[in-house]
Order: C-alpha cells, then structure tokens, then sequence
C-alpha cells in the first residue's frame, strides 16, 4: 500500500554549516597586564557573539608566530586574531592555512590585512606634554629597546623625542634609559641607574604601566616624593594602575574599541563568501591620559 503521508518539508540549508564557533588568538605574554586585560576582554566581548577563544602565547617567538598563522598544532578555528611581534608581512602572504585574519598592534603598519591599533607616537607626546603642563622641564624617559627592538616601544620613544623637541623640554642623552624588557623589575634597575648617574629629572614617561611602577619604586627607595620632586607617567592605564601608590596616570587606549573592532572585522570576513573582494580596514582606536596622584602637583 502507497504511503498516503504527505512528504516532510525540506529544511532549508543552513548557513555556514562548516563554522566551528571558534577564533584563535595569538599574544606576545600574558603576565603582560595589558595583554592579559586585552585578552580577558576579547574572550569576554567574543562569548557574547557566541564566539570561544583559543589563546596562544607566542613568546613574541619569530617560529611560534609562524606557526599559529599557518594554524600549526591548532584544531579548525574560523579566523585568526595576531598580536605580532617578529612575524612579517612575507610570514603572511605565505600562509599555509589561509583564512580570516585580523592584526593587532603597530608591527606591521603596511600590508594587505585588517589590523587595529592606536597611536603610540601620539599616546606618548601626550604623556610628554601632560608633564610639561604640570611643571615638569627634566622629563626622563625608561623604555626604549636596542637589544630587541619593539615597534610599539619604538613610535612611543619617538613621540617622547618629538614632544621634546615641540615643547623646548631639557634634550639631553642621560635622560634616556634603556630597558632589557617591560617589566617592574626593568624599571626597578634602570630606574635605580638613572638616579644614581646625578642627572637631574623632574619628571618620566615609562614606555609602559609595568615599567612605571618598578621607576616609582625606584623613586621611593632614592628617597624622592612622587609627584613632588619627580611626576611619573605610564602608557596602557591597566588596572594596577590606580591602586600604585601614588595612583599612576598613564594613557589609556580604548580597550574596548580595539577589541569590538578586531571582532566586528575577523566576523565580517568569516561571513564574506569564499574570494570577497573585502576591503582592508586600518583602524586606529583612540587614547587619552588619566590624570592620577603620580602627577598631581
């Protein structure tokens, strides 16, 4: 006997059957406190875009960054968010496993790929002139790299150097310290040295919040008071940053901003059929200083 039951509808399809709801995302260190805040917020903002994150620590290692963008060692993710520090723009255009791909931060400025950032040059002349407006003519600054160059490091020292320059502060090569790495430790020791070679200084923009606050325990130790006799500044206005004794100003960059971007960017591409011709984004997030105690005069 026929079967007189009418034929079930068929479903129709549904989209991106073959997505895993899964983003991977590479980052330099995460006992960096800024990279480990910028992180949490991205796993925050992606769980509720029904997104889970995969983090890699790379170490900022040239081979652990390959690695992750050819997807090595890594289950099927649907895009890729790279906070790079080694890796190159050839490193990318030969891309084993290519995909969405969105880059965080200012290593690779020029290429045919999204990336997000903010302005460090800017953030850092701002630093620099906000220590000048409270009185500050000696401004140091702790940060800069040789051994191991670091873009952001790098475009901070050179907004420091030009808002010298803008603004008539004291341009002398004793004001500058070298670090090793962007830890409180760094800025313990160089800080340490810089007030031990006699140079006058009334004031310092730390090439980040980490080395801020080893320079103010540095300042404390020499016997100086903070904001008196030496304002200090940071870059990044990460959570200890407030409760620093004094409390820290620092520049904050719009965390939120990088991180709705870099998703509303890796999710534009993920959606877009195979061979979209998408338009690359560069987008630079604003910062702004956050005035606290450690300037306060």
């Amino acid at each position: 006997m026929a079967d007189s039951r009418p034929a079930p509808a068929r479903s129709a399809p549904l989209p991106h059957l073959d997505r895993t709801g899964i983003v991977a995302l590479a980052v330099p260190d995460l006992e960096e406190p800024y990279f480990a805040e910028l992180t949490a917020l991205l796993v925050r903002r992606a769980g509720e875009r029904g997104l889970s994150i995969l983090i890699q620590q790379t170490e900022g290692d040239h081979d652990r960054e390959v690695d992750v963008a050819n997807g090595v060692g890594l289950p099927p993710t649907d895009g890729l968010i790279h906070i790079p520090r080694s890796l190159t723009v050839a490193d990318l255009t030969r891309r084993t496993a290519p995909g969405p791909l969105v880059l965080l931060g200012e290593h690779i400025l020029v290429s045919p790929f999204t990336h997000v950032t903010i302005d460090n040059r800017a953030a850092a002349f701002a630093a620099t002139e906000h220590l000048q407006s409270v009185g500050c003519e000696r401004v140091a600054f702790v940060g800069p790299r040789d051994a191991r160059p670091s873009d952001a490091a790098d475009r901070r020292y050179a907004g420091y150097r030009e808002a010298v320059s803008q603004l008539g502060l004291a341009d002398e090569p004793g004001l500058v310290a070298q670090v090793e790495s962007f830890t409180s430790e760094e800025g313990l020791r160089v800080a340490r040295l810089l007030v031990a070679s006699g140079t006058p200084f009334d004031g310092v923009v730390c090439s980040n919040d980490s080395v801020a606050f080893g320079v103010l325990a540095a300042i404390h130790e020499a016997g100086l008071r903070v904001p008196q006799d030496v304002a200090v500044t940071g870059i990044d206005d990460v959570r200890a940053a407030r409760f620093a004794t004094p409390a820290l100003t620092s520049v904050a960059a719009d965390k939120e901003g990088i991180v709705q971007a870099a998703l509303t960017e890796l999710e534009r591409q993920i959606v877009s059929p195979p061979g979209a011709d998408l338009p690359v984004q560069h987008l630079v997030v604003d910062a702004r200083v956050v005035a606290r105690a450690s300037t306060a005069r």
